[in-house]
Formats: structure tokens, C-alpha cells, sequence
């Protein structure tokens, strides 16, 4: 065994070793790591519903508490007391405390709502604030894990009521009187609203995550343009509406001279600048109706909507002079050996250009006849531009189908 393996070996024990103490955690308690530490951002979220659903919560259950007779016991008030304002807090610690948060959590839910079936007895049954606060708190249940978990929202009220019978007895008492209406209130008025924000806020959040998936699906993730699949499918788009409408529209590959030399001499860091800088370049030359893509490593694609070959040829013509004065600027204003290096990360492009015509029935032809034009420019030296005609495809004649810019 060589001593670069051996090095190898012992790295990777020593990380196996040195894994973080919460994934030992969780392996030593059975758990999946993939699901350790899951589910934080909804205890929090929860927590804020808790905290004010069982804080306004209380008064609806001390307005019955306050009218009982017989008083109603001390420690029913210490209970009510608890549960409306220090068990909010305790129960978003021992959540966020646990291996997986997210199931923690739904177990806390479990006792609120046994709770919620508790208060129903201690309030004798008493029935607009028992309706509220076994609504609310199914309202909770079904928002946070849908119609499974609100059932088991329902079992757990039973227990909490049977819990309740035999701790307390039973006493029927569902008379609600006026005070009783004005104590609920609260609960019925503004936990719905606080309730509606959270869920409007999470409803904006994954808007927001799926437009950033979205971009990300159809983007490049180095240069912000448009990746390849989705660049084809909007040349897909424009080849059918040129061919339906019969605008005029021109297909441009362009491919930077000489990267491999930019990664091999500077470094692939260096190469993703170029990169970076050529696509920032395209975005400033070009509209915002053109299509603009990377085509695949260090190639370009471009579709220059309601562009005819005279105008798209003086656009490119104008990239490339672009490029040119780059590199001549850095070799003017540095030493000999920084131009170099500079001028290899500027670096030039080769062009070719294809206007559309009738006889590109596909996208695909159209782009395989870009495709020629490109191999043409690279093949009479690069940092130049080849167009081919609409003839050139038909004829197919290597001595008649392009022309070369320099």
C-alpha cells in the first residue's frame, strides 16, 4: 500500500471518528439522521400560534371558572394558569431539545388537545367556550398535519375528558351566560386572525421557494443565464413562431477560444470569471426578448428575436470588437506577463450565425446548421464569425455556404 493511501485511509477513519455529536446522537437513539434536527422552523411557527391561542385562551376558561359555584379549586386555577402561559414556552424548548423536533412537537399537540378535553369537564360542559376551544385547537391540529392528525386530535380530547371525569367528576352545566359570551370572544375574534397570518406567511414563503425552484430549474447556476433544456425549448418556441408568422429571427453559437488554457494555466476559478464575464457581456449587448443561454461548458447560445441577418451581424460584430478591446486594454496597461494572464482570462470567442429560413422545418436543423457555422469559425482560426445562408443549408456545398468574418 502506497503512503498516499495509507494518508487516505487514516483521514477516513479519523473522520468516521470525528462525526458531529448530534449525528452520534441520533444514531445512538435509532434514529434516522436524515430526519434528526427536522422540523425546527414549525415548532416556532407553532409556538407563536400557542403562545396566543392559550393566552387569550385562559380568559375563556377563567370566565367559567370565575362564574362556577362551587368555587372553582386553586389548583384548577395554578393549572389553567400553566398551561395558558408558561406551557407555551416550555413545550417549544423540550421540541426543539429532541432528536427530531417536528414529531416532538406533534406530541405536544396531542396534549393540548388532551388538555383541551380536560377544560371541557373542569368548565362542566359548559357550551360556547367548550365549542371555542375544542374548535380551536382542531383547527390547530388539521393545519399543522391534515386529517390524520386532527382524529388523533379527537382521541386525545377524549382522554383528556375522560381524564377530567375521573379526576373532577362529572357535572353537566351548559348554560352560557353573557359573561361567558364576552370571555370568548377573544378566543373566537383573534385567534382566527393570527391563525390566518401565520398561514398567509407560510403561504408567501413557499411562493417564494417555488419561484427560486423554478428559476433554478431553467437557470444556469454560474452565469444566470438560461440553462440548455430550457434554452432549446424558447428556440423551440421562436423557430414556430417564425415559421408561422414569417418574422425574421437569427441563431448565434458562440464558444470562448482557448478556454481549456484558461483552466489549465489559471485555475478553474479563473475559468468561471470568464465565464461569468462573457455572460454579464451578453446580457448587456443583448434584449431582454433575445434568448440567451449556456449551451454546455464554455459554448453560448443566443436567439435574436426580430433580428435580420444585416442587424444580427452587426450585433455580433460588435461582441466581438467588445472582446478584442478587452484584452487589448489589459495588455496595455500591465506588464507582459499580468496582460497574459489577464488577457487569457478575458479571452475571445468564436461566432457562427445562422439567419432563419423556411427550410429549417425543425429547431434542431436550424441549430445543427449554427452548429456548422460555429465549427467553420474555429477552423479558420477563431476570434471570428461565420454566417451561413438559407442557401447554404439547401446546397450543403462546402465552397458556397458560408462567410467569414474575421
Amino acid at each position: 500500500m502506497s503512503q498516499q493511501d495509507r494518508q487516505a485511509r487514516a483521514d477516513g477513519t479519523q473522520q468516521r471518528h470525528t462525526a458531529s455529536p448530534s449525528s452520534s446522537l441520533s444514531s445512538a437513539a435509532g434514529i434516522d439522521p436524515a430526519f434528526a434536527g427536522k422540523g425546527k422552523r414549525f415548532v416556532r411557527r407553532i409556538y407563536r400560534l400557542r403562545t396566543i391561542g392559550l393566552g387569550i385562551g385562559f380568559f375563556c376558561v377563567a370566565g367559567v371558572f370565575y362564574r362556577q359555584s362551587p368555587p372553582t379549586s386553586l389548583w384548577l386555577w395554578a393549572l389553567v394558569i400553566f398551561h395558558g402561559f408558561l406551557w407555551p414556552h416550555l413545550a417549544c424548548t423540550l421540541a426543539l431539545s429532541r432528536p427530531v423536533p417536528y414529531r416532538a412537537e406533534r406530541a405536544n399537540l396531542m396534549i393540548d388537545a388532551a388538555f383541551g378535553g380536560f377544560w371541557v369537564v373542569a368548565m362542566q360542559f359548559n357550551l360556547l367556550p367548550s365549542v371555542v376551544v375544542l374548535a380551536m385547537m382542531s383547527m390547530d391540529n388539521i393545519g399543522a398535519g391534515g386529517v390524520r392528525l386532527f382524529l388523533q386530535g379527537l382521541l386525545a380530547n377524549v382522554a383528556g375528558g375522560l381524564i377530567g371525569i375521573a379526576v373532577l367528576g362529572f357535572m353537566w352545566s351548559p348554560a352560557s351566560d353573557t359573561f361567558n359570551v364576552v370571555t370568548s370572544l377573544p378566543m373566537v375574534i383573534l385567534y382566527p386572525i393570527a391563525l390566518g397570518k401565520v398561514t398567509y406567511d407560510l403561504a408567501q414563503k413557499l411562493a417564494q421557494r417555488s419561484r427560486e425552484m423554478e428559476h433554478l430549474s431553467r437557470h444556469d447556476g454560474l452565469t444566470g443565464l438560461l440553462n440548455r433544456r430550457a434554452w432549446e425549448q424558447r428556440l423551440a418556441e421562436v423557430h414556430a413562431h417564425c415559421v408561422l408568422t414569417g418574422q425574421p429571427a437569427c441563431l448565434v453559437l458562440m464558444d470562448l477560444d482557448h478556454f481549456k488554457r484558461i483552466n489549465d494555466t489559471l485555475g478553474h476559478a479563473a475559468g468561471d470569471t470568464a465565464l461569468r464575464r462573457f455572460a454579464g457581456l451578453l446580457r448587456q449587448r443583448l434584449r431582454d426578448i433575445d434568448a440567451v443561454g449556456r449551451y454546455g461548458g464554455e459554448e453560448f447560445g443566443a436567439v435574436l428575436v426580430n433580428t435580420g441577418e444585416v442587424a444580427g451581424r452587426d450585433l455580433m460584430h460588435r461582441l466581438l470588437a467588445d472582446l478584442r478591446a478587452r484584452v487589448a486594454q489589459a495588455e496595455a496597461t500591465m506588464s507582459s506577463e499580468d496582460a497574459q494572464r489577464v488577457a487569457l482570462a478575458e479571452c475571445t470567442v468564436s461566432i457562427g450565425l445562422v439567419p432563419f429560413c423556411t427550410a429549417f422545418d425543425t429547431p434542431q436543423a436550424w441549430l445543427q446548421q449554427a452548429d456548422r457555422a460555429l465549427y467553420r469559425a474555429k477552423r479558420q482560426g477563431r476570434d471570428g464569425m461565420v454566417v451561413l445562408d438559407s442557401s447554404a443549408y439547401r446546397d450543403r456545398a462546402d465552397g458556397t455556404e458560408a462567410t467569414a468574418t474575421p
